[in-house]
């Protein structure tokens, strides 16, 4: 609810109200913007080992509510290098804004810093910064390893440095606060000092950062002078100073639990009896509004902090025209964090003793209120000196409400250093100044491109194989095989050549087959796959930030060591089996297949070339198949009204006009199909097709004709069948079996692995064996 605000230090001018209402209204459904998704992941750590298995849990909510999102969503998470390029990656189920997974870092994993991403489909409608993006860091245990622990980024050199005023610009004649933020070549905020000289090289102010290369100063430009400012260790380094001479903008004099304080404040009579116009507003919505009319060149607001949301949250000020002429960011620690106590009753425990965790909310809420939880437990030596990089109410609040990097934001709650209240309003006058992510989101006036998505989608484009034209109203014929089941699907292409096959639910890979004809039912085709996965862009500060020297902290790399040494000394001996790698038959365990059995194996040569096709090399070879040019018989099975021909398998796939279920078969009349169209035609570019194949790339030939093997085709099959199988040997991951047909293996979602957890009893709790793990739950 948009509230106009009138807790005001001075009386509201109603005239001003009822001018401006209409206009304001319509300013403010120009500037809303579409609902986001926010999405966080809890990983178990960030400094990680080769061999090792991280942990993660992904929490998707609604940027409004705080609410997890309702909806079944598809999650992609990847692990990306320094070069941007995706080293792992998955598709997660996420059920209730919630998903859970695992990545196992290889042991010819290359050390170093990587980031750890996770979004949806309709993150994609927003800049990268709505993705999740964390860095962390994999070494390799080494028992010498000499760990930095945290690196102390703050003291490297100065590449660049920004000055920011408050409210977006710098007024002449009035004492300005204005921000600044030194960085190093990869980002990250350093340690700055300097001065501030007139034109004369009369030295004004100094300044100094006081929190990774932020700080702040006061500059009081007078008219017709020129100021600049210079660093040390930096000489090359010179800023200009652009003050206007008549202008508006918002000053923040006080923010704390109780109240907000602001002055408008002018450095011209100009300002004098002027319409404004001050708006609050929260993730893309107007919360509340203010008309009003300067009586002099300032005016003070105060209003009661709970009127805010918690997080940041942006004053704007419009003038008569609803142009926005200054704006300031503030934070907010408003009502809407449930804080946790957790316990464990007891500070003396036994060795290999059970420990009872004890949650507890500082509110006393009911079982049916509660949160819900991620909980890992690590070794102490897994949690860096100044604490984790982020955590869940960082990035909610921070990382996804600024676009660009931003480094340790969950040390922007701590008192270190200097006061949490003074690193925040740092960060609001720096990089929250021009990279605020609601200034750029889409408005809801604005087409959404991506929606929300669930179930894999195989999807793709048909073209002709010789012409390159996209084939519209092409026929698109699915098969797809996961542990020994199988399905078949079928549609048309769009306009643009194209076919979705939407809602496929599957875990790990599975073989698919897909068959495209014309929509004269031509076979001359080419298939085109895209992938399931979808790689997400990565921010050029990130890919910065990825090249930095980072070093685990050196005593958790020898407690790996360690804990791999008594690994290796307890492992038991593997036993292999003699016919473990023995081949099971003749590429049979690769082939795609519903029958188990067959009834004539006709194998092919792969150096044939005396016969022209696969249907001449099979006359009178195959016992009981009769065949004269394009008819063929498979004697001793039944005739479909009076249809002869028998049922072709492509490497599994029905070679079938109109791309016909197995076992849902349509009624057809003697003659024509249900299209009516003529079927001895349409039976010779079958054949046709399948002399086409290659018959170098032809591996044997199946023959089935007993009542068993053809149930399972139902009254496709009632004629025999005929399966065709390539050569596995040249097969790969997406190979194109013959025109118009191809095969792939598709990885679906990711499998959920257990964490193992050992299981103490009497009789081995008193072990000598010591449990060394890092993560321990």
């Amino acid at each position: 609810m948009i509230r106009i605000f009138s807790s005001i230090t001075f009386i509201l001018i109603t005239d001003i109200l009822s001018v401006s209402a209409q206009n304001i209204n319509n300013w403010i459904l120009a500037n809303q913007k579409i609902p986001v998704e926010k999405i966080y992941m809890h990983t178990d750590g960030e400094n990680y080992f080769t061999g090792d298995t991280a942990w993660f849990k992904v929490y998707i909510i609604d940027s409004r509510s705080n609410q997890l999102i309702p909806k079944t969503e598809n999650v992609y998470v990847r692990l990306v290098d320094n070069f941007g390029n995706t080293v792992l990656q998955s598709v997660l189920p996420g059920y209730g804004g919630q998903a859970s997974g695992n990545f196992i870092f290889s042991e010819n994993l290359k050390p170093g810093n990587y980031l750890i991403q996770a979004y949806t489909n309709y993150l994609f409608n927003f800049k990268p910064e709505a993705f999740f993006s964390k860095l962390i860091t994999i070494s390799k245990p080494s028992p010498n390893h000499v760990g930095l622990g945290n690196s102390v980024h703050s003291k490297g050199m100065v590449a660049a440095l920004d000055f920011m005023p408050e409210g977006g610009v710098l007024l002449e004649n009035i004492t300005n606060l204005i921000a600044f933020k030194a960085i190093s070549k990869t980002g990250y905020g350093v340690n700055a000092k300097g001065v501030i000289k007139d034109e004369k090289g009369d030295v004004i102010t100094t300044f100094s950062s006081d929190y990774r290369g932020m700080g702040l100063l006061f500059l009081t430009p007078q008219s017709g002078k020129s100021y600049f400012a210079t660093v040390e260790g930096f000489p090359s380094f010179k800023y200009k100073f652009e003050q206007k001479n008549a202008g508006i903008k918002i000053q923040l004099v006080n923010n704390n639990s109780k109240e907000v304080i602001c002055n408008i404040a002018g450095n011209s009579e100009s300002v004098a009896g002027k319409n404004y116009i001050l708006a609050s507003m929260y993730r893309g919505e107007v919360i509340f509004y203010q008309p009003f009319k300067m009586d002099g060149i300032n005016k003070v607001f105060k209003f009661e902090s709970n009127i805010l949301k918690p997080g940041i949250n942006k004053l704007v000020l419009l003038d008569e025209n609803l142009m926005p002429v200054s704006e300031r960011l503030l934070f907010s620690r408003t009502s809407g964090v449930n804080n946790i106590k957790a316990g464990m009753g007891t500070d003396k425990f036994s060795k290999r003793s059970p420990v009872k965790l004890i949650i507890a909310d500082d509110k006393n809420l009911g079982e049916e209120n509660f949160s819900q939880l991620s909980v890992s437990v690590v070794n102490e030596l897994m949690i860096p000196e100044g604490g984790f990089s982020e955590n869940i109410l960082s990035h909610l609040w921070i990382n996804s409400e600024i676009n660009g990097f931003v480094e340790s934001s969950a040390d922007l709650f701590n008192d270190s250093e200097i006061s949490s209240e003074a690193k925040l309003r740092l960060v609001m006058l720096t990089i929250g100044y021009s990279k605020y992510f609601w200034n750029e989101a889409p408005g809801t006036q604005q087409q959404i491109k991506y929606p929300q998505e669930a179930g894999i989608s195989l999807k793709g484009t048909a073209r002709n194989l010789h012409t390159g034209k996209l084939i519209e109203n092409g026929e698109i014929t699915m098969a797809i095989e996961k542990d020994e089941e199988v399905g078949f699907l079928s549609q048309k292409t769009d306009s643009a050549g194209g076919f979705n096959f939407k809602g496929l639910i599957f875990t790990d890979t599975a073989k698919v087959h897909l068959q495209a004809k014309s929509e004269s039912g031509k076979m001359n085709t080419d298939i085109t796959i895209e992938p399931v996965f979808k790689n997400g862009p990565v921010s050029e500060s990130e890919v910065m930030a990825l090249t930095e020297k980072t070093e685990s902290p050196g005593e958790l790399a020898k407690l790996k060591y360690k804990v791999l040494n008594e690994n290796r000394k307890n492992q038991p001996k593997k036993k292999v089996s003699k016919n473990q790698n023995k081949d099971t038959g003749h590429g049979i365990q690769n082939e795609f297949r519903l029958y188990k059995s067959v009834d004539f194996v006709l194998e092919v040569d792969e150096f044939e070339q005396s016969y022209n096709n696969i249907i001449d090399y099979m006359v009178g070879k195959v016992p009981g198949v009769d065949i004269s040019g394009n008819d063929i018989r498979i004697r001793g099975t039944g005739t479909f009204n009076s249809e002869t021909l028998p049922l072709f398998l492509i490497d599994g796939v029905p070679l079938v006009e109109n791309s016909v279920f197995l076992n849902l078969p349509k009624e057809v009349s003697k003659n024509t199909d249900d299209q009516g169209n003529n079927k001895s035609n349409a039976n010779e570019q079958l054949i046709q097709t399948v002399k086409a194949i290659p018959l170098g790339d032809v591996d044997k030939v199946e023959v089935l004709k007993s009542a068993q093997n053809l149930s399972l085709f139902g009254t496709k099959g009632s004629n025999g069948v005929i399966a065709i199988y390539t050569r596995r040997g040249k097969q790969i991951s997406e190979k194109s079996l013959a025109a118009g047909i191809i095969e792939k293996h598709v990885a679906g979602y990711a499998t959920y692995k257990s964490f193992y957890s050992p299981f103490y009893t009497p009789e081995n709790s008193g072990s000598k064996q010591p449990d060394l793990r890092i993560l321990l739950y």
